[in-house]
């Protein structure tokens, strides 16, 4: 990641970003209030919780990269204070999730199991499918959903450009998908465009790191950009994408979170 082109990608972003004082969407407006505001509830609190002590274990795991086949090996809690999904983006997950309602939910990109846990506890009737390259994230994000008491998650192990096209032929439609697991560009349109056959007028599409390079910014302009999608929110962390097919006019809005 370069720091210094993040940085200038967010003074944009906060040029550009709007409350909801400034929000005529009557849709987007109460995705506002629903989404982007409100407080902790018991649940989110639980997860905060176990946060708490994942931040304070010092325990190695072994990551195994797929693409190159080198081994590293970082802390439990550098995995979750540096690459799990955000505590406060967490927390969109989870009310993203309680509000809309998904039932079919994927996510490409497991981690240790936090964003796939902010999904699950708000929605226990959502099927949630995770994948994952790293085995070693798998075995600890198992762990996490047993603390939690979570039992709607199904974990799949190995390269998405094999787990991917298997999974979505078993699939009518896709609820949510949360694209989380290569921020190459190619990479995430590839799997953009594999979602997109099994999306209809109710499918979520979460892209996160869309500021993380000038490669995943230019695949999120062209994400956006699809006919298919007719409403696109951009959070800095997260881009939105909404098919509802109420919308007349394909919209585009950045909005202060």
């Amino acid at each position: 990641m370069n720091e210094f082109l993040r940085f200038k990608y967010f003074l944009n972003y906060q040029w550009r970003a709007k409350t909801k004082y400034y929000l005529h969407s009557p849709f987007v407006y109460q995705f506002y209030l629903n989404v982007l505001e409100g407080g902790d509830d018991e649940q989110l609190l639980q997860i905060h919780h176990l946060r708490k002590e994942l931040h304070s274990d010092n325990t190695l795991v072994k990551i195994t990269d797929l693409g190159t086949g080198h081994d590293t090996s970082k802390t439990i809690s550098a995995i979750e204070s540096k690459v799990a999904v955000r505590k406060k983006y967490g927390r969109l997950l989870y009310r993203l999730v309680k509000y809309f309602k998904p039932h079919q939910i994927l996510e490409l990109g497991t981690s240790i199991g936090l964003s796939s846990s902010y999904m699950a506890m708000a929605n226990e009737h959502a099927n949630i499918t995770s994948m994952e390259g790293a085995g070693s994230f798998i075995e600890i994000a198992k762990k996490n959903y047993v603390t939690l008491g979570i039992g709607n998650v199904t974990n799949l192990e190995g390269n998405f450009d094999v787990l991917l096209p298997e999974f979505l032929k078993n699939q009518t439609a896709l609820g949510l998908v949360f694209f989380d697991g290569n921020h190459k560009k190619e990479a995430t349109l590839r799997y953009f465009k594999l979602c997109l056959e099994k999306a209809n007028a109710e499918t979520i599409f979460v892209f996160d790191d869309i500021y993380w390079s000038k490669e995943m910014n230019e695949a999120w302009t062209e994400i956006k950009g699809n006919q298919q999608i007719t409403l696109a929110l951009d959070v800095f962390q997260f881009g939105i994408c909404f098919f509802r097919k109420e919308k007349l006019a394909k919209e585009g809005f950045v909005l202060r979170y």
